[in-house]
């Protein structure tokens, strides 16, 4: 992420630390965090059946049967069927395939209803992409209170990505209510999972002292953890702060 950390001798004000906020909303993530698996899905697949009164090979023997695109549609048309019959992993893949082109047109709103039913049966990384779907992501339109809620439910579930996004809510109030003492409290819980963006947040939170007591030492901490795990936030902040 390309937003400048703390600057100056001193440490950021709070309107910096909510500008930094609102740019990573922007840039979110995600999938900065979200299920490896890539099985692709589809609803509609670009593979015609062949005509049963013609003298055409068989979709199964055709000579580009092989090749990847037709390939991800099959798997796709298998895939849906599964997605169908209820299963919440199978519609999580599926929402990828839509969110991502892969098998089927990309359709970001049609991923997004394949979120919402396996989200709705509690799957944890559906949960977390669809509230950085209501967040904007791909276009769509942004609802903050449907974010927040559906990150807050990925969050109590332990989703690190989650956590971060969910504290970023609550330290704007954009779509919950503001609270910075809860905000630096899921930052906290994503920090310790190694989440590098949490873990600037939680130092940046130190070292102005929002929603808890302003220590330099701690913001070092935090700021040098997630450094180490490859945050440029703070890589730029401890260079301003000399503590690189």
């Amino acid at each position: 992420m390309s937003k400048q950390g703390p600057t100056g001798a001193g440490f950021p004000s709070l309107t910096i630390a909510i500008l930094a906020t609102v740019v990573l909303f922007a840039v979110s993530t995600s999938k900065s965090e979200p299920s490896t698996d890539t099985t692709p899905g589809s609803k509609q697949v670009p593979v015609r059946s062949v005509d049963e009164n013609t003298a055409a090979p068989s979709q199964e023997n055709h000579p580009l049967a092989d090749q990847p695109a037709v390939a991800e549609a099959k798997k796709a048309l298998r895939l849906r069927k599964i997605a169908e019959d209820g299963d919440a992993q199978a519609q999580y893949i599926l929402g990828l395939c839509y969110d991502e082109g892969r098998g089927v047109t990309k359709d970001p709103a049609e991923a997004v209803i394949w979120f919402q039913r396996a989200a709705e049966q509690g799957h944890v990384d559906a949960q977390y992409a669809l509230g950085c779907h209501y967040n904007g992501e791909n276009g769509l339109p942004k609802v903050p209170s449907e974010a927040a809620k559906w990150w807050e439910k990925a969050a109590t579930q332990g989703h690190a990505g989650a956590q971060y996004c969910l504290g970023l809510s609550l330290f704007t109030g954009e779509g919950v209510a503001q609270n910075h003492l809860e905000a630096v409290r899921w930052w906290e819980k994503a920090a310790q999972q190694d989440h590098a963006e949490a873990q600037y947040f939680l130092g940046l939170s130190y070292s102005i002292g929002l929603g808890v007591p302003k220590v330099e030492e701690r913001a070092l901490y935090w700021f040098r953890k997630a450094a180490t795990n490859g945050s440029w936030n703070a890589i730029a902040a401890l260079k301003k702060l000399g503590g690189g």
